[in-house]
């Protein structure tokens, strides 16, 4: 069984960073295997809007993006992580989800097969998660994937500060081996 971390933070060892190692770390100590991306690292373009996968069922564009979305498709689940930058996720995880344009044509709300979970961790206490996980929600149903309940921190601006709180690593590990359980029942 593979479940894919799909982190849209552009820092390494950071409050995403490290609450996406601890839900990975949860599903392969239940056996899954796992595979991460970085897609602040990702050599990509943006959807350019040109139609061809009405036609195809496919993007056209072939880079680091398309591998993602290839080893997505094999996997058994699915967790999505990203900061909150402006009410909503980072450009690299809004650049990821414009290039599933395809998938949206589709229309795979039917047959939600994969569990999927979102996390996000914002600077301000005051954070209004609602554009965020409205965004990816659209995003899990269009790919067929059954959004589970969504891990949300607020008030977690320094790197790794998420440390501070210690049942939050705790969560996100439960969140891991919820994810595999959800699937294998």
């Amino acid at each position: 069984m593979l479940v894919v971390g799909i982190s849209g933070s552009p820092r390494k060892g950071g409050n995403t960073d490290l609450l996406l190692d601890a839900a990975l770390q949860g599903a392969q100590s239940q056996g899954a295997e796992v595979k991460k991306f970085y897609l602040a690292e990702a050599l990509c373009s943006g959807c350019l809007d040109c139609g061809q996968c009405l036609t195809s069922g496919h993007c056209h564009l072939q880079d680091e993006i398309t591998e993602v979305y290839q080893t997505l498709e094999q996997a058994a689940a699915v967790i999505l992580a990203s900061p909150v930058y402006f009410e909503n996720v980072t450009s690299w995880m809004k650049t990821f989800i414009d290039r599933g344009q395809p998938y949206w044509h589709q229309d795979k709300r039917a047959s939600l097969t994969k569990p999927g979970l979102f996390i996000s961790v914002a600077a301000r206490l005051s954070t209004d998660f609602t554009s965020i996980e409205k965004t990816v929600r659209v995003f899990f149903l269009s790919l067929g994937i059954k959004p589970e309940p969504s891990l949300l921190f607020a008030g977690f601006e320094e790197q790794a500060s998420i440390l501070d709180d210690p049942s939050a690593l705790e969560q996100a590990r439960a969140a891991g081996i919820q994810l595999v359980g959800r699937k294998l029942h």
